[in-house]
């Protein structure tokens, strides 16, 4: 007895030791947005609660960044052309949208992941959305969406697929109920590697931007 209530013990802990450590994506992660005729690039640095967002211009070059804090609730804009930042309040209420979605048995590997199509509509809005969601470990995802509370459709949807807890979409395209696409998001490189804490706080020197009230 006493032998069965001991292996029973090193069971009992031996799950609660891997659970406690899973480990989320930690890295870099390249993406591409396309809406009409423009397109922009971004890099997502994440590293548990912290993400980095790099908006770049057609150079490569950073124009603008986003740091994260989902714990927070947090977000703080970056100015690297004027080294300065504020504060990103978020005021606004969570939208929820009445979707239909189904996962399909579709699957392919996208950046070293096997991703899984999902298909979303919407028709109070008269858009569809495929995404192709690698799962596993990007539970920051959602969180960073809903820190964000972004407006766009293709945030919206996403948050809106209550069976999607850990998952990140590789690719997505937006489309209007007659099939003019409307938005088209691509990752080109995924990179998991340790990241340094220093990235996600302010540079040194950069100086806060107080908004002043017109008299």
């Amino acid at each position: 007895m006493k032998v069965l209530r001991l292996l029973s013990l090193i069971i009992i802990f031996s799950g609660t030791f891997f659970v406690s450590n899973a480990q989320g994506f930690e890295g870099s992660i390249e993406f591409s947005k396309t809406i009409g005729p423009v397109e922009a690039k971004y890099i997502y640095h994440v590293k548990g609660d912290d993400i980095r967002v790099e908006e770049l211009d057609e150079s490569g070059q950073i124009q603008g960044i986003m740091l994260i804090d989902i714990a927070a609730n947090k977000v703080i804009a970056l100015s690297p052309e004027r080294q300065m930042y504020i504060d990103v309040p978020n005021r606004r209420k969570a939208r929820e949208v009445n979707i239909d979605y189904t996962k399909t048995a579709n699957v392919k590997e996208i950046n070293g992941y096997q991703c899984q199509e999902w298909k979303v509509v919407s028709k109070d809005d008269g858009r569809s959305i495929v995404y192709w969601v690698a799962s596993g470990k990007f539970e920051f995802f959602k969180g960073m969406l809903e820190t964000l509370n972004r407006k766009d459709k293709m945030a919206v949807m996403f948050l809106n697929i209550k069976e999607i807890t850990d998952g990140f979409p590789m690719e997505g395209q937006e489309v209007k109920s007659d099939g003019v696409e409307l938005t088209n998001l691509k990752v080109t490189s995924m990179t998991e590697e340790k990241l340094d804490d220093s990235i996600f706080v302010i540079p040194a020197g950069y100086t806060k931007f107080e908004r002043t009230a017109n008299k």
